[in-house]
């Protein structure tokens, strides 16, 4: 039996979005999309890295960005929140570590069967039961130590190419220091422009390589390994339901509206589904875009879905234009790139260490981290599994009281729901 809640309805919301869209509503929605231009350059120097053919890294960006924008319009429109779908930041850097031992084909069998796993269980209403047993910090440890080394190719950049690496690097910094001119010029696109600017003029970039074309997109026959599907899938599935989902739950709520649970999880799964038979990854609720967009500055409560229904318009036109992206970081030096990546999952790598390290588990946490930094491979198993069981394991035998508190807490939150 489906357990999907029941929305709005997409002709109705539709009928009254007019009267919602203002400059208010449009310009946050352009910086919505906008804050989720950085974590693109993670996913390009994965593509990049794993020597994907332009034609498979070009379908995969494309992918994932016009089924977001889709599933954004429709989400939107049906549930009349602010709701807007994405891809998983994390994911990518799971996936870039695999595609170094791993085929391409095996990785996306891998992310086919976890978005197939998100699916089911979204539908059926179990995605408490899912995530139940795996403490949350001990999956935020695992990522920090997957992270981490972006943060330090950020570093190692700086004496590779000093000007270039060094002036994006100083470009970020300088408009972080200011909220409100950060706010409405992410200091990630200011990095871009500045950094790219310098590229040009120092002669570092072939401005000749760069294409300016329209995305196509290119179907991946999925293949299966059990090593990848044991090292990705379960991982995938839970980052898939356990990150931007949650994130999304919880501002949502505090801004005063009922979120879909279910449903954010079954099209989690249909989205992950879809994007994998054209090289792309997971799909997940985009928890900071929709801070962004739900917000009382944006307008009144029942009107900010049309925030998200613009951001969706504006997914499909990068959707759309993916091969320039794609073509540009082959055109400009690795170490720029480095820098984008590495300024782009600064605020991702505090909120993970600050989460992994809060309050309880924090030695799983800790052999959670160092587990995953250590990529070691068992049996042909990567580290980001093996992280999540060692750190589980460490956290049931040494810090069995924090198990204790959070199977009680539970089960009090189960007799409440009933």
């Amino acid at each position: 039996m489906l357990k999907l809640e029941k929305g709005e309805g997409i002709s109705s919301s539709f009928s009254q979005l007019p009267k919602f869209i203002t400059t208010s509503t449009i310009g946050v929605a352009i910086t919505a999309v906008l804050f989720g231009e950085g974590p693109i350059f993670i996913l390009l120097k994965a593509a990049s890295e794993a020597k994907l053919p332009n034609n498979i890294a070009i379908s995969w960006l494309a992918v994932v960005f016009l089924m977001g924008g889709l599933l954004t319009l429709l989400m939107s429109l049906y549930y009349r929140q602010p709701i807007y779908v994405a891809f998983s930041i994390p994911a990518v850097v799971l996936i870039g570590s695999a595609l170094t031992r791993y085929p391409f084909s095996d990785v996306i069998g891998a992310v086919l069967l976890a978005g197939i796993i998100v699916l089911l269980i979204g539908i059926s209403g179990l995605f408490k039961i899912a995530i139940r047993y795996v403490p949350m910090p001990i999956i935020q440890g695992m990522i920090a130590g997957t992270l981490v080394s972006y943060g330090i190719a950020t570093i190692t950049a700086l004496p590779k190419a000093p000007v270039v690496a060094g002036s994006t690097l100083i470009a970020f910094l300088l408009l972080s220091i200011y909220p409100a001119l950060a706010k409405k010029f992410p200091p990630v696109l200011g990095a871009l422009v500045i950094g790219f600017i310098i590229a040009v003029m120092t002669k570092n970039v072939n401005v000749g390589d760069i294409s300016f074309r329209l995305s196509s997109l290119t179907f991946v026959a999925p293949t299966f390994n059990l090593r990848t599907i044991m090292e990705l899938a379960i991982p995938l599935a839970i980052l898939s339901i356990g990150f931007g989902n949650v994130q999304a739950l919880g501002i949502l709520s505090s801004q005063g509206y009922t979120p879909p649970t279910n449903a954010f999880v079954a099209i989690s799964g249909l989205g992950t589904i879809f994007n994998s038979f054209f090289g792309g990854h997971t799909a997940v609720i985009a928890g900071p875009s929709i801070a962004i967009c739900a917000g009382a500055e944006v307008g009144p409560k029942e009107g900010r879905y049309a925030a998200t229904f613009i951001a969706g318009i504006l997914s499909l036109v990068m959707g759309l234009i993916a091969p320039i992206a794609i073509t540009f970081t082959k055109a400009v030096p690795g170490p720029f790139i480095d820098v984008l990546a590495g300024v782009a999952m600064f605020s991702v790598l505090v909120n993970t260490f600050a989460q992994a390290f809060g309050a309880n588990f924090r030695l799983g946490a800790l052999f959670a981290l160092l587990i995953s930094m250590s990529k070691i491979t068992v049996w042909n198993i990567g580290a980001p599994f093996w992280a999540i069981i060692g750190g589980t394991v460490i956290s049931l035998l040494m810090e069995n009281s924090d198990y204790r508190n959070m199977v009680a807490a539970l089960k009090t939150n189960r007799e409440i729901s009933r």
